[in-house]
């Protein structure tokens, strides 16, 4: 049977090919060139039957300005931050945003909320810096029935269970670049078990995106999670368990040609190299042949990584008490904890409802990453298909590894070779020092019943790579922020936002920095 093949996927039908080659290319060009002029129409339409249909509506402006000692955004300005950051000083942005949703959104302990929810969001921001730029982090459309999801585009969303808010950042998923467009199907809230007596329940995403505007052409995401949770929905006590499995796959580039990492420049992209290579992870039969070369032969097709998410809370009423642990894996070694104890291990206790003293503390975090094992130094054959150099987030075809637009997508603490001081590299590596200790602490609360207050300080510890244990790190960093956000005068919901960060040791530039920013939010239902 002769076959049919697009650059995404192989079809066993020449018109249904040639289909999906069509949508594929749209989807592409759409988010390249069109999502600014349809999105804001398309927001003009809902805001106009908002009214008729009951819509709440909300719209947000902030204006604003960063500066430095050095000329480097301090860490804490910029982590975690969707890549709406510059990383030079000094800078100024404006980010407008939007959100119209049918009503609240729908909950796995919902009661009384409608049980369909339809939502668009939108966020652009425009930097001035040393080179300015215009980025959408966010323009989507969901669809929900109760647990049941459906959304279409780029969403600012985190993966895995932690503090969204005051977490170091999700190992895999952090929300530290910009967001990958993407299709995403599944259950995004918990889904009880009627006949076990709601004592378990499940949830999980299916999606496929598009590393659109990447260094790579024609790649891919694959992304998928399954969570499993003991405990009713209104209960106290809750166990939860997960993966989070993710694949950067397919793609060619110039860099690629005559390398023998590619076949031709060009990385398996076959339908069947998605399915038994991407999404079950099967290492090819075909270890070697005129398209599947030997690194794909040892490694998997793909850079396959992701975490475990092993988490307890508990709530009593006043106070939710959250302890988690992510388990992070680059190959089956990662997958069978042979790397342990590398992970990211958290302790949140969040007040359920605020007091009346002068100071209401509202949220407290201690995390605690480890990077340091990676199952060793060594990548043997055949042993490397189970041990050793899991070398995070660094990949032998992707040569920028696990990052988009230049930012990595997971923790913000294994860091790019642009973010570092020269010198400070361990190796030559798109992720140059990759081996951590850190130690972070993050503190949410309310001043007067009127300010919000937000302080995160981590320290951290580099190591090099070697055949032998290391004891003393080569680099120290510390990082701290303090963040107040206050009414502004008596103009309604307008919010003065004023940062102030710090940054000392051997891999940032030692600075001082802050942000001082105006955000107004117009809302109507």
């Amino acid at each position: 049977m002769k076959v049919i093949t697009s650059h995404s996927i192989i079809f066993f039908h020449p018109r249904l090919s040639k289909i999906i080659l069509y949508l594929d290319n749209f989807i592409v060009r759409f988010w390249k060139n069109f999502y600014f002029p349809i999105f804001f129409l398309s927001i003009l339409f809902w805001h106009n039957s908002s009214a008729q249909n009951s819509a709440f509506y909300s719209a947000n402006a902030e204006l604003g300005g960063f500066i430095s000692s050095s000329n480097q955004t301090p860490f804490w300005l910029r982590a975690n931050q969707w890549g709406r950051v510059p990383l030079s000083s000094p800078s100024g942005t404006l980010r407008l945003s939007t959100l119209i949703q049918s009503s609240p959104a729908y909950t796995d302990s919902s009661k009384g909320k409608a049980a369909f929810h339809w939502e668009l969001g939108a966020e652009a921001v425009a930097n001035a810096a040393s080179t300015g730029n215009l980025l959408l982090p966010e323009a989507y459309a969901r669809l929900q029935f109760k647990q049941w999801e459906m959304m279409v585009g780029r969403e600012k969303r985190i993966v895995g269970i932690v503090d969204t808010l005051l977490s170091s950042g999700s190992y895999s998923w952090s929300g530290n670049s910009l967001p990958v467009p993407m299709i995403r199907v599944g259950l995004s809230e918990y889904l009880p078990f009627g006949f076990l007596g709601n004592y378990f329940s499940i949830k999980g995403t299916y999606a496929h995106g598009w590393f659109v505007n990447s260094y790579i052409q024609k790649s891919y995401l694959h992304q998928k999670s399954l969570y499993g949770r003991i405990g009713k929905p209104e209960g106290r006590l809750h166990l939860q368990a997960g993966l989070v499995h993710q694949v950067m796959w397919g793609g060619e580039a110039s860099y690629l040609v005559g390398n023998p990492v590619a076949v031709d420049g060009k990385l398996p992209s076959t339908f069947k190299d998605y399915v038994l290579g991407v999404v079950l992870a099967q290492i090819p039969e075909d270890g070697h042949s005129s398209r599947i070369t030997t690194f794909d032969g040892i490694n998997r097709i793909g850079n396959q990584l992701g975490h475990f998410d092993l988490s307890i809370d508990f709530k009593s009423k006043e106070t939710t008490f959250l302890l988690y642990h992510q388990h992070p894996f680059e190959d089956a070694s990662g997958f069978q904890f042979q790397n342990w104890p590398d992970g990211l291990y958290g302790l949140n206790i969040r007040r359920n409802e605020g007091g009346y003293s002068f100071f209401n503390l509202k949220g407290f975090l201690l995390e605690y990453l480890y990077t340091k094992n990676q199952t060793g130094d060594d990548f043997t054959i055949p042993g490397s298909r189970f041990t050793g150099a899991d070398n995070y987030f660094n990949h032998g075809q992707y040569k920028e590894g696990w990052s988009y637009q230049g930012l990595g997508i997971g923790t913000p603490f294994i860091p790019t070779k642009h973010e570092v001081l020269e010198g400070a590299a361990l190796s030559a590596l798109y992720f140059p020092t990759n081996r951590v200790i850190l130690y972070y602490m993050g503190i949410e609360g309310i001043i007067a019943q009127r300010f919000n207050l937000m302080a995160k300080a981590s320290y951290r510890l580099h190591y090099i790579r070697s055949d032998t244990p290391v004891s003393e790190p080569s680099h120290r960093q510390f990082s701290s922020l303090i963040s107040l956000e206050m009414p502004l005068l008596n103009w309604g919901s307008t919010r003065l936002k004023a940062q102030v960060a710090y940054d000392k040791g051997g891999i940032l530039p030692t600075s001082i920095g802050g942000y001082l920013g105006i955000r107004s939010e117009l809302s109507k239902k």
